[in-house]
């Protein structure tokens, strides 16, 4: 499974932020375990697959390992699995592609929180 992890929330200068995040590569590259333990918030980087900070109207878009930024679209940002090559549409108001779940999080903890579980199929 690859997910994407969709964070809307404030950065310490107060500044609303939000990202699409690549958790299989953030797991590989950050130290997880002051996140689960409650030491550290999980806040959007300009380095993850879609940032934009909503207050400064900067936006950047970078692929990752697992995932490739589809932003010049008409159906709005997209993001193709470098695996199995699907599609993952992040619009909520449409079904989210193959093999791909989108969940809202309820939580007080950030002010918005999607997961879309991408499931990669087995080849035999």
């Amino acid at each position: 499974m690859k997910s994407i992890i969709f964070i809307r929330d404030r950065n310490s200068r107060g500044q609303e932020v939000s990202a699409y995040i690549d958790y299989a590569h953030r797991l590989k590259t950050d130290e997880f375990e002051v996140y689960f333990n409650g030491k550290k918030k999980l806040l959007p980087r300009h380095t993850d697959l879609s940032f934009y900070n909503w207050d400064r109207n900067i936006s950047t878009s970078n692929s990752s390992p697992n995932y490739q930024v589809i932003a010049e679209n008409a159906c709005g940002l997209l993001f193709k699995n470098k695996c199995d090559r699907k599609i993952i549409n992040v619009d909520p108001k449409v079904y989210p592609g193959d093999n791909t779940t989108r969940t809202p999080i309820e939580t007080d903890l950030y002010l918005q929180v999607v997961i879309y579980d991408h499931v990669l199929r087995r080849k035999i």
